[in-house]
């Protein structure tokens, strides 16, 4: 029992160490992010991540680490970066004796032996931590391994004890249903006896009731035979009204059957006159279709030959306009040649004018060609 609360107490140190490593992992790039941010030449960078490493989280820088937390550069400079950084340890942690009577050789002796009793004693100090480490992960893993097993356990005992307790509660259910159909069943069977009880008394009062019934079921047939006998003669006498009736209206239809032919009769001779007369207005429409087309071919050739003549009317009327104008000129000229020329050259005036007309006083007629119609 003690080795089991030793074991227990051991896995719970465990994971209380490996709990503050993460947050420490989680910090530690927190913090890189944030020299990252600061800083911008690679070496500054990868010399403030290994004074992180060292100084905040206890860890041995290395280069491989250094490079996986900055990712800058290439792998040289981790490197370089990490020499420089334990160079300047070294420089730190060298011990200067600097007492007066020791020679300088013997004083730079004593710092170096205790540089190396420190490095000597921090790597003492590494290895037994990185060994702690190793044993407190494979304790861990196997913390792990125990906890999954008894997390498996754990969880196979639930699912059989929901699977029981489903169970239990489907059986409690058929139990309850099976007691309410149970409850069901007797009330049923009381509600059946008493049915069956009511059933019997009202078989008696019925029985009694049918032979009331039957009494009076051979009172009334009495009466129906006597009533049937009366019908059957009044359907007798109702059927000689129906045949005198029939043949009535066989003579009406006969009548309204030769009606009926003779006006179809007279309906065929209006229709043969109807037809005689659509055929006559039928030809005396085309007759008149066609002398519309030969009115309207008549028609279109006197337009054509109205609209030649009053374009040669114009042209008259042109061609008569031209020779006034022409005229008229012609008339200035000779009136001016006239005055021009010497008297004795000049035949008489009065001569001139008996010898023919002036040319001053020639007019056309102008009037327009009638349009035809």
């Amino acid at each position: 029992m003690d080795q089991m609360c030793c074991e227990d107490n051991t896995i719970h140190c465990i994971i209380c160490e490996i709990a503050p490593n993460q947050e420490n992992v989680v910090a530690l790039e927190t913090d890189v992010a944030e020299v990252r941010q600061r800083l911008s030449e690679t070496q500054q960078i990868y010399r403030e991540v290994c004074a992180l490493l060292f100084f905040r989280y206890g860890e041995t820088p290395t280069a491989n680490r250094l490079y996986q937390l900055v990712r800058k550069g290439s792998m040289s400079a981790p490197a370089k970066a990490l020499r420089d950084f334990w160079a300047e340890m070294r420089e730190k942690t060298r011990v200067d004796v600097g007492q007066p009577d020791l020679p300088r050789e013997v004083a730079t002796a004593a710092g170096e032996l205790a540089a190396n009793l420190w490095r000597l004693s921090m790597d003492e100090a590494n290895g037994s931590l990185a060994a702690f480490r190793l044993d407190a992960e494979r304790a861990v893993q196997t913390a792990q391994q125990q906890v999954r097993e008894a997390q498996a356990r754990s969880d196979s005992a639930s699912k059989a004890l929901d699977e029981a307790t489903l169970t239990l509660n489907t059986e409690r259910q058929r139990i309850a249903a099976l007691e309410s159909q149970l409850a069901a069943q007797q009330a049923a069977n009381a509600t059946l006896r008493e049915q069956l009880a009511g059933a019997r008394s009202e078989a008696s009062t019925t029985n009694s009731a049918l032979a009331d019934a039957r009494r009076d079921f051979s009172v009334e047939l009495e009466k129906l035979r006597e009533s049937a006998a009366h019908n059957e003669q009044r359907l007798a006498a109702a059927e000689r009204r129906a045949l005198l009736e029939i043949e009535t209206e066989r003579t009406a239809a006969s009548r309204a059957r030769k009606e009926l032919q003779q006006a179809n009769e007279r309906n065929g001779a209006l229709e043969a006159a109807h037809r005689l007369e659509r055929d006559a207005l039928r030809d005396e429409l085309a007759g008149t279709k066609t002398l519309l087309a030969a009115s309207e071919s008549r028609r279109g050739e006197l337009e054509q030959r109205l609209e030649q003549k009053d374009r040669e009317l114009a042209r008259a009327i042109d061609t008569g306009a031209d020779l006034r104008r022409r005229i008229e000129s012609l008339s200035g000229k000779l009136a001016t040649s006239r005055d021009h020329l010497p008297s004795l050259g000049r035949p008489p005036r009065r001569q001139a004018q008996s010898a023919r007309p002036d040319a001053r006083t020639i007019k056309f007629p102008v009037t327009p060609l009638q349009r035809k119609s």
